[in-house]
């Protein structure tokens, strides 16, 4: 089996302003809907690197780890808030 390793970056070569916007957009918790295999890569990348944006897609800021399934259900959904 061979896998695809494609990144945004690669994807979107030729239209650097779309990939700036959509970057963006994919990181808005609710915005992004159904995740392929790149985008949730992305995605799963950029929780690593910042708390602040652990904070936004509902994990704790010291999150380790991350599974594909919430962050799907977030990219989908959104964070849902408690009710008190």
């Amino acid at each position: 089996m061979v896998t695809n390793r494609m990144t945004l970056e690669e994807r979107y070569t030729n239209d650097p302003e779309f990939l700036k916007f959509y970057k963006e957009k994919l990181l808005e918790p609710g915005w992004a809907g159904d995740l392929d295999h790149v985008e949730l890569q992305y995605i799963k990348s950029r929780l690593r690197e910042s708390a602040t944006l652990r904070r936004r897609w509902g994990f704790r800021p010291s999150a380790k780890r991350f599974s594909d399934s919430r962050i799907r259900d977030v990219a989908m959904n959104g964070v849902r808030r408690r009710q008190r």
